[in-house]
């Protein structure tokens, strides 16, 4: 016969050390307070958000025009240097103009003119050669009335005209 151990065993179970069916004894022990429960705290449900395709889709068309906006900024400025480099360009150019206006006026020789046109038959023009014309007489604008007509009227006058157009056009 198989020798029994003084615990009982059941495969995978732990030890049973009460084997006559009594339970553990309780321990007092004398000072110790009674064990109080502590509050639970809540715990605090974390639920997983999910990114919805419209926001992201709107994220993205955010961010396309944002970029639109930095472009724009960046061809503004270069519109601006280049509209200043112009300028600059011009103040240069119409300095000059002023020097080379003196220059051309510099070289005009009023004698050789008067010299050539003598050669060729011109001279002082006479009494008889001059006109005088009277221009007293007081400026004034004329302002038409204008026809006010409908809108039927003005598509009707609009068809009259391309078609009388397209005739034209075609002979």
């Amino acid at each position: 016969m198989a020798r029994r151990n003084q615990y009982d065993m059941d495969g995978s179970v732990a030890y049973n050390l009460y084997t006559n069916g009594s339970t553990a004894p309780e321990i007092q022990h004398p000072g110790l307070p009674e064990e109080r429960q502590l509050p639970r705290k809540r715990q605090r449900v974390k639920a997983k958000t999910a990114v919805a395709p419209v926001a992201v889709l709107g994220m993205m068309v955010v961010a396309c025009m944002l970029i639109l906006v930095v472009f724009g900024y960046v061809q503004l400025y270069e519109a601006t240097e280049h509209v200043s480099d112009l300028n600059s360009e011009l103040t240069a150019l119409q300095k000059e103009q002023v020097v080379l206006e003196s220059l051309y006026e510099g070289s005009i020789d009023l004698d050789y003119i008067e010299e050539r046109a003598t050669e060729l038959g011109l001279g002082v023009p006479t009494r008889e050669q001059t006109v005088y014309l009277n221009l007293s007489g007081s400026d004034r604008a004329e302002i038409y009335a204008v026809e006010k007509t409908n809108l039927i009227q003005r598509i009707l006058q609009a068809i009259r005209n391309s078609a009388s157009g397209l005739v034209e056009y075609l002979s």
